[in-house]
């Protein structure tokens, strides 16, 4: 079973996913990600991959103009080749195991490839965000918002330049809820009873909100 989130920043997206993984019995993956793209990209440094993460392609943040192990990399910005090393991960990770992928156009590639999964997008409203993020961070109203508008600006630009899709969108994915209904925890419950009643192909599912 594989298992794609989306998420809009502050709505939980991580935290849900390794709860979901951990009832699951599954692997988490997310920033992690990171390190095994840089095993990849051993001739581009850890931190400007950090620095392209889930962002659209950027000629101007970096130029890869080194000799790498795989040539097709020569000439990339780092935005996509940190795209083109996720995917090739991604890939290879859900052809091997059981696992809970977040962010990273993990949907996408992995209907690209024909491998089965179920997409799920977490969002919450815009002030619900904003207010866990300045409890979490301990930041003001200012700087939680235009941190939340800018995260979520970020992730759109980087899933509609990369899958020519929109982000967010409801037809796009399996499943979207909005978490600041049940909260964090009580719905990453729900969601895991709902995947594997997915998964059996169950007709008729039961979220007893």
């Amino acid at each position: 079973m594989i298992i794609c989130i989306g998420r809009e920043f502050g709505s939980g997206g991580h935290e849900i996913g390794k709860i979901i993984a951990e009832k699951l019995g599954m692997e988490l993956y997310d920033r992690d990600l990171i390190d095994k793209a840089a095993e990849k990209i051993v001739a581009m440094p850890k931190e400007v991959l950090e620095k392209a993460d889930e962002k659209k392609h950027n000629p101007w943040l970096h130029q890869v103009w080194y000799d790498v192990p795989n040539q097709e990399l020569n000439g990339m910005t780092a935005n996509d080749t940190l795209h083109q090393a996720y995917s090739s991960i991604i890939r290879e990770l859900a052809g091997k195991e059981n696992c809970v992928f977040v962010g990273r156009c993990a949907d996408y590639i992995l209907e690209q490839a024909e491998l089965d999964h179920i997409s799920l997008f977490i969002a919450a409203p815009f002030e619900w965000r904003v207010q866990r993020k300045m409890e979490q961070l301990s930041i003001d109203e200012k700087e939680a918002t235009s941190m939340v508008r800018k995260k979520d600006k970020d992730r759109k630009a980087y899933y509609d330049y990369y899958t020519g899709r929109s982000w967010g969108r409801p037809h796009n994915y399996d499943l979207c809820i909005n978490s600041s209904r049940l909260g964090i925890e009580v719905t990453a419950e729900k969601l895991a009873e709902m995947v594997l009643q997915l998964e059996k192909g169950t007709s008729s599912v039961d979220f007893d909100l």
